[in-house]
């Protein structure tokens, strides 16, 4: 079985730092078809099934990635330069599996024509808690970004995987603070921090300069900052869904929603099945006002993962704007049951008691987010949703003055939330507008 690094033809493979050089430059290559050349590499001549790279690239799933696959293994034809008639390196068995049919030479520690390796078996072993963190980080989900900073936070104690194991628990913080998990207080740090690891370590790393970007974009709302970042990471590697998936949350932060579904459809062709990308596609198509779409684009995601929290609050809230309350509320219900959008899914539900005049009903969600601040952080964010469906404005702009204070990050949805449309021509709202700085940087 090849080690660490491996050669065939004019392409050089490391493994542990998941890189593809070609003549000696780096070429952009995205996750799930590297770790399909990563498997065909490890078993150079045997056939590799469908059901073996299937069961490796979506681990403890039960729905079909057949298109999935195809996907992974047509980019990654596209990167080598072949297609599936010119097989100079993989060989497709229709319908069962692929093999790698070109030699492949392993890359000793004394090869000097490419990057010295720092291999160990302990590297492997690094790569795949890396790749374990991202898989639960893109669910989404607090539960799951739990277990990702804990895979992650193994991968670094591995110096072949540190700077990619620090952007993920980077991303990790980053993506609680979205979540609305805890005060911006508890996670700007470690967020921080993580992010200034990867990026020192390895300023070239296309993750390392995502994560510092996401810092900048989440926690210091530095919108120019965040755009280079954004503009690098894509220039550092093209075919980054990653990459082009932060981007789009950024520009629609700003309000160019046509900039940032170009994105989210390049991010999709590179991968169809990327959650973050699909549900980041929802939320500009919600934000440009587009709420047919967005509803219709939910239920894409939904197919793949009925019980999926993001795609069933951006569902509810397409809904709610299509004047389909009931449909609203089912979704919103559906997603108070899965652990970290109780506050999210409970404040939906109260703004859509409010605008259809059900004030007692709106009342009870408002005093339910109270009891839930009891053992948890409450966005005021949330309580101002609530406080605009029951038409409360003076309440509404009030709680948004708080989640200014508080440099709440729930404020970046600020400008796509169309729930606040009717606030938008008051002093205090442009006020806190102005104060997050995202008008005028699209």
């Amino acid at each position: 079985m090849p080690g660490r690094r491996v050669r065939f033809h004019e392409y050089d493979v490391d493994f542990a730092r998941r890189e593809l050089r070609k003549s000696g430059v780096r070429v952009g290559l995205q996750h799930k078809p590297f770790r399909v050349l990563e498997l065909l590499l490890r078993r150079p001549g045997e056939l590799v099934t469908r059901e073996e790279l299937v069961a490796l690239l979506w681990p403890d799933s039960h729905v079909s990635f057949e298109r999935g696959l195809n996907t992974a293994v047509n980019s990654l034809r596209h990167v080598l330069g072949e297609s599936s008639r010119d097989c100079r390196f993989i060989e497709t068995r229709p319908g069962i599996g692929y093999r790698f049919c070109a030699p492949v030479e392993e890359v000793t520690e004394g090869d000097s024509s490419t990057v010295p390796p720092h291999a160990t078996d302990k590297g492997a072993d690094a790569y795949q808690d890396y790749l374990k963190g991202r898989y639960f980080l893109d669910r989404m989900c607090e539960e799951e970004v739990y277990k990702a900073i804990a895979f992650f936070r193994s991968a670094a104690a591995e110096e072949t995987c540190r700077s990619l194991a620090q952007a993920g628990i980077a991303d990790a913080y980053c993506q609680l603070a979205l979540l609305g998990s805890a005060p911006v207080s508890q996670l700007v740090g470690p967020a921080r921090m993580s992010a200034e690891l990867a990026l020192n370590n390895d300023p070239d790393l296309p993750e390392a300069v995502v994560a510092a970007g996401r810092v900048k974009m989440i926690f210091d709302w530095d919108w120019t900052g965040a755009r280079e970042a954004g503009s690098r990471a894509v220039a550092l590697d093209t075919s980054s869904v990653t990459a082009q998936a932060f981007q789009a949350s950024l520009l629609c932060t700003l309000s160019n929603y046509e900039e940032a579904q170009q994105l989210c459809r390049r991010a999709l062709a590179l991968d169809p099945l990327s959650f973050p990308a699909n549900v980041q596609f929802a939320a500009c198509l919600y934000g440009a006002r587009d709420f047919e779409s967005a509803a219709n684009q939910c239920w894409k995601i939904l197919t793949l993962a009925p019980r999926f929290a993001p795609a069933q609050i951006l569902l509810a809230l397409a809904y709610e704007r299509l004047g389909m309350y009931e449909e609203a509320l089912v979704e919103f219900q559906n997603a108070r049951s899965c652990v970290g959008f109780k506050a999210v899914a409970t404040s939906g539900m109260g703004q859509v008691f409010g605008v259809t005049g059900l004030d007692m009903e709106a009342e009870r969600m408002f005093v339910e987010l109270s009891k839930q601040a009891e053992s948890g952080y409450v966005s005021p964010y949330r309580y101002a949703v609530v406080c605009a469906g029951r038409r409360q404005e003076a309440q509404a702009l009030s709680f948004l003055e708080e989640s200014l204070r508080q440099r709440d990050p729930a404020l970046l949805s600020l400008n796509a939330d169309a729930r606040l449309d009717a606030l938008r021509g008051h002093e205090e709202f442009q006020t806190v507008l102005r104060r997050l700085g995202t008008n005028g940087h699209s």
